[in-house]
């Protein structure tokens, strides 16, 4: 067996027994747990959802709106699709708004420069997370 022991941010390898103590009070540990809590207190309300939206006709420029009702200090959102990936669909997005009007846009660019393409047909999910 192997036996790790922890001195000085070192592993040193002695016998064949592997040993690693964690208690309640190891600091790293405990500070993660306590910037954590910090930012959620900060944080405010968090919203989250899923906008469904489905595209009808191809276009070159998408825009989702999120249907948020406030203000947000700050939007993560990402564009998911339930089609069969390929490497020729090259999204492209971007959260933008003001007020309690955010909205996802979404363009397709080409591999091979900065040929304009267009945004195919078929259903379109935006998963965000909005801190109020």
């Amino acid at each position: 067996m192997l036996k790790n022991s922890f001195k000085g941010g070192e592993i040193m390898a002695d016998d064949l027994t592997l040993t690693q103590d964690i208690t309640e009070n190891d600091y790293p540990m405990q500070h993660a747990g306590e910037e954590i809590d910090e930012i959620l207190s900060r944080a405010g309300k968090i919203h989250y959802g899923t906008v469904v939206h489905k595209m009808t006709k191809a276009n070159p420029l998408m825009q989702i709106p999120l249907g948020l009702t406030f203000a947000p200090k700050q939007v993560i959102a990402t564009l998911r699709q339930t089609d069969t990936p390929t490497p020729y669909q090259n999204y492209c997005t971007h959260v933008y708004g003001s007020g309690t009007s955010y909205y996802m846009s979404v363009c397709m660019g080409a591999n091979n420069g900065p040929t304009l393409e267009t945004v195919p047909t078929g259903t379109y999910y935006v998963d965000y997370i909005a801190i109020e």
